[in-house]
């Protein structure tokens, strides 16, 4: 009897030790977003001209983008237009995160366990999380003709924020005025520093046809990043 009891005890032990150190042992996978994250040079001085609103009427699909958990609705456009010989589109989504670690990616149960991972916290059970959900958003910069795209996520940004005055289209490309780089950006995993002035270069599905481009307002000599 006391034999089964032992070899029952010891079992016991290793089945809660297993369950103590998993979220630790998740970690590395778990709190790993994915993408291929790209960063552009520092803010400079630009002149370029601001577009109008643009107008699409198709789908856009992110082939292989990191895990975004995107809010209701698509991608809208809000500005398009002539960058040095080519046609770029700015769309935007937004994207939904919640407490306690204020990230837009993955499952809510991938985002918990990484939490628990990092804030050392066993068993990983006892989440305070208050029933508020963060409006982040979604910035997807397009070369329509190649196809080459980049997706920023701005914190703290709400979809209603942007408007095609953020957006610079200059003699080589688009810029993001400096106010906005502040705020946007990529990360490696959940819970660790935002990269400013970076992005995850994407593939897209995209239905050129249906973009309808505007004309240009003005132009304007802003401190910008250069996208691309």
């Amino acid at each position: 009897m006391r034999k089964y009891l032992k070899r029952f005890l010891i079992v016991l032990f290793l089945l809660v030790l297993m369950y103590s150190a998993w979220p630790f042992l998740a970690a590395p996978w778990v709190c790993h977003i994915g993408g291929d994250v790209v960063c552009f040079g520092g803010v400079a001085e630009v002149t370029g001209s601001v577009w109008g609103p643009c107008n699409y009427t198709g789908a856009v699909e992110i082939v292989d983008g990191p895990p975004v958990n995107w809010g209701r609705g698509g991608f809208k456009c809000v500005a398009a237009g002539r960058a040095g010989g080519k046609t770029y589109a700015v769309f935007i989504r937004e994207a939904v995160a919640d407490y306690p670690t204020g990230d837009p990616f993955k499952s809510v149960a991938e985002r918990d366990l990484c939490y628990c991972a990092k804030k050392r916290i066993v068993p990983c059970i006892f989440i305070v999380r208050p029933d508020v959900l963060l409006a982040h958003v979604g910035i997807l910069v397009v070369d329509v003709e190649e196809g080459v795209s980049y997706l920023f996520i701005g914190y703290w940004v709400a979809p209603y924020h942007l408007n095609h005055s953020r957006f610079i289209f200059g003699s080589d490309g688009v810029y993001l005025v400096d106010g906005l780089v502040a705020k946007i950006g990529a990360k490696r995993e959940i819970m660790g520093p935002l990269l400013k002035g970076c992005a995850y270069r994407v593939k897209i599905k995209l239905e050129p046809n249906k973009l309808t481009i505007s004309q240009p307002l003005y132009n304007a000599t802003v401190r910008a990043v250069r996208v691309g």
